[in-house]
C-alpha cells in the first residue's frame, strides 16, 4: 500500500496501517534524530516522540501522499525543541538519567546522518525516498506527482549539496 492509503486506514483507526507507516518512514526520521543529538537512545526517544505526534495530528495533515515530508518535518520540530531546552537548561529525560557510552548504530553513517539532517526538508524527502525506500526517480515522480525531469533535477542538487557539506568536515 503506498502512504496515502495508510494514512487513510490509519485515519479511520487501522493502527496496523500507521505500524506500517513508521516502519516506512523510521530510518529516515532516526537519521534526522541521531545527527541532532549524537546518541542512540536519546534518537530512539526523540523518533518515538516524533511519531506518538504523528499519530495525535495525522487528522491534521492536509495531503496524505505528503506523509513522508510531513513526519520528516515533524523530527525535524522535535529536535530543535529538544536542543533549545538543552540550551535553556531545561531537564529532559538523557539529563536526568545518564546514558551509556554515546554510539552509533551500525547501519548508519553519522557524518552523512549529520550532512542529510541539515539539508532542507525537501531534498531530505527525496533522498528519503530514493535511498531508503530504494524508489526509481519515475516512482518518486509519480508519488509526489512532479515532473520527473523537476525530480532528478532536485536530487541532483541535494547530491551536490551533501557533497558540500562532506567535503567541510
Amino acid at each position: 500500500m503506498d502512504d496515502e492509503s495508510l494514512v487513510r486506514a490509519a485515519r479511520g483507526g487501522d493502527r496496523a496501517a500507521f505500524g506500517q507507516l513508521v516502519d516506512r518512514w523510521s530510518a529516515g526520521v532516526h537519521a534526522r534524530q541521531l545527527a541532532c543529538v549524537r546518541e542512540r537512545s536519546g534518537a530512539e526517544d526523540l523518533a518515538q516522540e516524533t511519531f506518538l505526534r504523528a499519530w495525535q495530528r495525522l487528522s491534521q495533515l492536509q495531503d496524505p501522499r505528503a506523509f513522508g515530508a510531513w513526519v520528516l518535518a515533524i523530527a525535524s520540530s522535535v529536535c530543535r525543541e529538544c536542543l533549545r531546552r538543552r540550551r535553556t537548561g531545561e531537564r529532559v529525560m538523557e539529563e536526568i538519567v545518564p546514558a551509556a557510552e554515546p554510539r552509533a548504530p551500525r547501519d548508519i553513517d553519522l557524518p552523512l546522518a549529520e550532512a542529510v539532517a541539515q539539508l532542507p526538508d525537501e531534498l531530505q524527502h527525496l533522498l528519503v525516498l530514493r535511498h531508503d525506500h530504494g524508489l526509481s526517480c519515475d516512482e518518486i515522480a509519480r508519488q509526489l506527482s512532479k515532473p520527473l525531469g523537476t525530480v532528478t533535477k532536485t536530487l541532483s542538487r541535494a547530491y551536490e549539496q551533501l557533497r558540500e557539506r562532506l567535503v567541510k568536515r
